[in-house]
C-alpha cells in the first residue's frame, strides 16, 4: 500500500521529534511497508533525521601528540642551526641537532613528508630488525631525553638510524618510485624543496613564496596530518563529551568505555556484549546502551553502520535498548546507511542537536536521578 498523506506526516515528523512513542511509530510505518513503498519510506525517514546532522570537517582538533606551532618552530630553529641552514646536512649534524631537542625531529620528517609510522617502516629498509617503532618516534619528539646509561644508549642508536633513513631517503635509496609506475605516481620527494635533494631545502629555508604554500594545502592539506593523528578524539569530543555531560546533569549513572578498540573489547568482556558499546546505562545490570559514531564520508559512514547494526543485533539478544548518536555529513551521503541505523534502533537514534531528546527515551528517563 502507497504512503497516505498521515504516514508520510509521522515519518517526515520523526527525526526531531522528542517523543519515542513517535519515532518508534515512523518505524512501524516503514517496516509495513514492501517492495518500492518500503523503499520511499526507508528513504524518507533518512531524509527526516538526517536534517538535524551537521558538518564537523570544518573543526580541528587540539591535543599533545602534536606540538604547538611555537614548539615546532623553536626545533625547526635547531635542526636549522645545527646544519648551517640545511647548507651542511649530514649523519653528524642531523645527529646533533636531535641530540639537542629531540622536537628537531618533527620537521625534519616534515622535509621528507613522513608520518611517524612511515618513518619508522623506513629505518627497517636501513637497518634489517630495527625496532624502531612508531611510539619509539613519539618519545623521541615529544619526551625528554631518559637519564639511565641503558636508555640513553637505545635512544642514541636509534639516532644513528634515523639519520641514516632520512638521509637514503633524501638521496633517493630507498623507497623510490618503480621505473613501470612513473607516469602514474609521485614520490613524496617529488616538491619544491626536495625535488632535487638538500639544495632546495637550503634554498626554501630562505623563503617559500605564497603560491607554494597554497599548492601544498591544495594537494595535501594544511591539517591533514592532526585529522590522523585525532581520529578517535574528534568523535570522543564532539558526541561523546556532550553526551556525558548530559548523562552527569541529569545524574545517570553510566559506565564510558575506554577510547580505541582496546577500551571496547574490554567493555565487551566485562559485560558481554560485542562489539562492545561506548556508553552502558546503568553502569551495572544495564538496560541501554548507546553507540557514538561520527562519519564524515560515505565510506566511513557505511562501516560505522554496520557496527551499529550488529550492536543493535547483540543488544535485541540480551533485552538491551540500543540507542545511537550520530552526526557529521557522511550519513546524508549513505542515506541508506542511516535508515539502517534508525530502524535497527527501532527510532531510538540522535544527532548532537537532538540528543536532548534521549531523555525522552523510557527506559533512560526511569535513570534520571538515580547517579550517586
Amino acid at each position: 500500500m502507497s504512503l497516505s498523506s498521515a504516514e508520510r506526516a509521522a515519518i517526515t515528523a520523526a527525526g526531531t521529534a522528542p517523543e519515542q512513542h513517535v519515532r518508534g511509530q515512523a518505524v512501524a510505518i516503514v517496516l509495513a511497508k514492501t517492495g518500492g513503498d518500503r523503499d520511499e519510506a526507508r528513504t524518507l525517514l533518512a531524509e527526516a533525521y538526517v536534517a538535524s546532522t551537521q558538518p564537523s570537517f570544518h573543526l580541528i582538533p587540539r591535543g599533545d601528540a602534536m606540538a604547538p606551532e611555537p614548539e615546532f618552530e623553536r626545533a625547526y630553529g635547531v635542526l636549522a642551526t645545527e646544519t648551517a641552514d640545511f647548507t651542511d646536512v649530514q649523519a653528524s649534524t642531523l645527529k646533533s641537532a636531535l641530540v639537542r631537542d629531540g622536537a628537531a625531529l618533527a620537521p625534519l620528517r616534515m622535509i621528507i613528508g613522513f608520518t611517524r609510522p612511515e618513518l619508522a617502516v623506513a629505518t627497517k629498509l636501513v637497518a634489517a630488525g630495527s625496532a624502531i617503532s612508531d611510539g619509539a618516534i613519539k618519545t623521541i619528539e615529544r619526551r625528554p631525553p631518559p637519564t639511565g646509561a641503558r636508555a640513553l644508549a637505545r635512544r642514541d642508536a636509534a639516532l644513528d638510524v634515523i639519520c641514516a633513513t632520512v638521509l637514503a631517503v633524501m638521496d633517493r635509496h630507498i623507497l623510490t618510485v618503480p621505473t613501470s609506475s612513473a607516469d602514474d605516481f609521485h614520490s613524496k620527494l617529488d616538491k619544491r624543496d626536495t625535488r632535487h635533494g638538500w639544495d632546495d631545502v637550503a634554498r626554501d629555508a630562505q623563503g617559500v613564496p605564497y603560491w607554494a604554500l597554497l599548492y601544498q594545502r591544495y594537494i595535501g592539506g594544511a591539517w591533514r596530518q592532526v585529522q590522523d593523528a585525532y581520529s578517535e578524539v574528534k568523535g570522543d569530543a564532539l558526541l561523546e563529551l556532550p553526551l556525558t555531560t548530559l548523562l552527569d546533569g541529569e545524574r545517570i549513572p553510566y559506565y564510558h568505555s575506554a577510547r580505541g578498540a582496546s577500551g571496547a573489547s574490554q567493555t565487551a568482556q566485562q559485560f558481554g556484549i560485542s562489539p562492545g558499546p561506548d556508553f552502558l546505562l546503568p553502569d551495572t545490570a544495564p538496560t541501554v546502551v548507546i553507540e557514538s559514531k561520527v562519519g564524515e564520508d560515505g565510506g566511513t559512514v557505511r562501516d560505522k553502520a554496520a557496527r551499529l547494526r550488529t550492536l543493535a543485533r547483540a543488544g535485541e539478544e540480551r533485552g538491551l535498548v540500543v540507542c545511537a548518536l550520530v552526526d557529521g555529513k557522511g550519513w546524508s551521503e549513505r542515506i541508506g546507511a542511516l535508515a539502517d541505523v534508525i530502524l535497527a534502533t527501532r527510532g531510538r537514534t540522535y544527532t548532537l542537536q537532538t540528543l536532548p531528546h534521549l531523555l525522552e527515551v523510557p527506559e533512560v528517563a526511569a535513570l534520571r536521578g538515580t547517579a550517586p
